[in-house]
């Protein structure tokens, strides 16, 4: 019996072994297959005025790829970037809402792209990767970027917060201190397409209590960033990101005709089939066309 079980113990091990390897190998891979070099980013480092491809806004589903991210927005980023660059050097994010900074939307970046940046979270911190702990709001959030000397152009900027991402984004944008090249910014996918509400902040303390009433619609993003000179271009398919872009670089590469509607972009069916429950509460309200959507 115990020669038995050495034997089992002893496949196990030999199993486990092969499983772990296979995966770094894989990981490994990956990694090297999404460095710049291969997508022939020889402009990586500066904006391009040549984009990879000449319809690569139309092309984003087909590159969505999870390494650390919480779905496909690593892959979505490697092929933005490849196709209009980065400003800085290095290129610079801000990322904020990223729990403990294993599973976020900048960790690829930061550690195989040589990306530098700022990440910010209500519970964790680990000054060894710039995560910062600090309780965001629409009020503080641009005294907080000022606080830690973040440059007036950014790359990327990331916003999950899992309520009111839609007031604080328009707090950077009205004071206009601070600027990204490309956002991504967190919705909620079970407001319709057609329907320009968020929540309102204001009305209780609560926030998120894991029903459907948090966040914004497609929509109202849409149009707060369409306001401030920013095109939807993307809602990756789980339905938790969006993605906008500067409207004067999408000009500039003449694919800003290729940018589909956001009835087009809205996912009204994660791949994951996920959802939250309904809210019960019906006392909760939302704001209604904060900022006007323009045909």
């Amino acid at each position: 019996m115990i020669i038995s079980f050495i034997l089992v113990f002893t496949q196990f091990r030999l199993i486990l072994t092969i499983v772990l390897s296979v995966y770094l190998i894989s990981l490994a891979f990956f990694s090297q297959y999404y460095r710049p070099q291969h997508l022939n980013y020889s402009k990586s480092w500066r904006a391009v005025s040549t984009p990879l491809s000449s319809h690569w806004v139309r092309e984003f589903r087909q590159h969505e790829r999870k390494i650390f991210s919480q779905n496909g927005e690593d892959g979505v980023l490697i092929w933005l970037f490849a196709n209009i660059g980065t400003v800085n050097r290095p290129p610079r994010f801000v990322e904020f809402g990223v729990s403990n900074g294993e599973e976020c939307n900048t960790r690829f970046l930061r550690e195989h792209l040589g990306w530098q940046g700022l990440m910010m979270d209500g519970t964790y911190e680990k000054l060894s990767i710039h995560l910062h702990r600090e309780n965001i709001s629409s009020k503080n959030i641009n005294e907080l970027l000022t606080k830690y000397k973040t440059p007036t152009i950014l790359d990327l900027l990331s916003i999950d917060l899992d309520f009111d991402d839609y007031f604080v984004w328009k707090s950077i944008l009205q004071a206009n201190r601070f600027r990204a090249r490309v956002v991504i910014i967190e919705f909620n996918y079970m407001i319709p397409a057609n329907e320009n509400r968020v929540v309102d902040p204001t009305q209780d303390a609560r926030r998120w209590t894991g029903t459907d009433h948090f966040g914004a619609g497609i929509l109202a993003l849409a149009a707060l960033g369409q306001a401030y000179g920013y095109t939807l271009v993307y809602g990756e398919q789980n339905g938790v990101n969006l993605f906008f872009v500067q409207k004067h670089l999408l000009v500039q590469q003449k694919v800003l005709g290729d940018v589909l509607s956001v009835e087009q972009l809205h996912v009204s069916k994660p791949i994951t089939g996920w959802s939250h429950k309904p809210e019960l509460d019906h006392s909760r309200s939302w704001i209604w066309n904060d900022t006007i959507w323009k045909l």
